[in-house]
């Protein structure tokens, strides 16, 4: 009898040394879950406080020329027609935009120049977005926008054959400008970077569209932009790559409407940025001073 009361007692000593370790270790477990907690809200604060940084920086930087020409009132696209007028896309194009389908590549397409005014009328109804960062306030006694005389491109394109060496997939290049040779292609250890606005109406198939790719750094459009109305998109690179060269990429159709395309040096973040061009000053070469610079 003896024994077995020694053993019950045990069991209970046991049992409540259990429980104070379990407590114990509660307890620590709140302890450790609190520090945690606190230690990571003083880190998204400090992160907070470095993004903004970033941010304020990157407002605060100079805007490089634009290393493409013609890019606000698309002078050469669709150049003889009255705005508002659909232009086969390959025919639209004059120096210095070029277009053209891809190694056996097959489609249709247009390309429709538009004033801001004529933007409601072909489904582009400025969204808050655009309203708030890049148009100047509506006129109330009009259609126009104070400070703002921008044009607008509305393509319209359908890739129905893929190019000979890859039947899935075809390539119409367009809004393409130029090959201008750097210190090499795909070099340069600084930044590059290249922003648009852009707006889907409609997309079928797995067409995707590049409005910067290549010399610069890729913007996807896709059909997951469709239906969201005007949105910024920017992207950046280190240096430059080769020729400037915009396309659709896919087979299928998009009606896609893009203003204000940019491509610079730098880094603004998503900050929106547009400057007007001074030719290609990454690869002029100057006249010598004995030339009269």
């Amino acid at each position: 009898m003896a024994l077995e009361q020694d053993i019950a007692k045990l069991i209970e000593a046991s049992n409540d040394l259990t429980a104070t370790v379990d407590n114990k270790i509660q307890d620590i477990t709140a302890k450790l879950d609190a520090k945690r907690a606190e230690v990571d809200a003083r880190l998204q604060a400090k992160e907070q406080a470095v993004d903004a940084k970033i941010t304020s920086f990157q407002r605060a930087l100079p805007l490089a020329p634009n290393a493409l020409s013609d890019t606000k009132h698309f002078n050469n696209i669709c150049a003889d027609v009255p705005n508002g007028t659909a232009v086969d896309v390959i025919a639209a194009h004059a120096a210095p935009w070029s277009s053209f389908f891809y190694r056996g590549t097959e489609g249709t397409g247009t390309i429709t120049k538009l004033t801001l005014a004529q933007l409601t009328e072909f489904g582009l109804t400025p969204n808050e977005e655009f309203l708030r960062r890049g148009l100047g306030a509506k006129d109330s006694h009009g259609d126009s926008y104070y400070g703002s005389e921008y044009r607008v491109l509305l393509l319209d394109v359908v890739v129905n054959k893929g190019r000979d060496d890859n039947p899935s997939e075809g390539n119409l290049f367009v809004l393409n400008q130029g090959c201008e040779r750097y210190i090499g292609w795909s070099k340069g250890e600084f930044l590059t970077q290249a922003s648009c606005w852009i707006n889907v109406l409609e997309q079928t198939g797995d067409l995707r569209f590049y409005p910067s790719r290549n010399r610069s750094a890729d913007i996807l459009v896709s059909g997951s932009d469709a239906g969201k109305g005007w949105q910024y998109k920017s992207n950046r690179r280190t240096g430059w790559g080769g020729c400037h060269q915009p396309y659709f990429k896919g087979l299928g159709s998009m009606k896609v409407a893009i203003a204000l395309p940019y491509v610079g040096t730098g880094d603004h973040g998503d900050n929106m940025i547009w400057a007007d061009s001074v030719g290609h000053p990454y690869t002029h070469v100057g006249p010598t001073l004995s030339e009269g610079a």
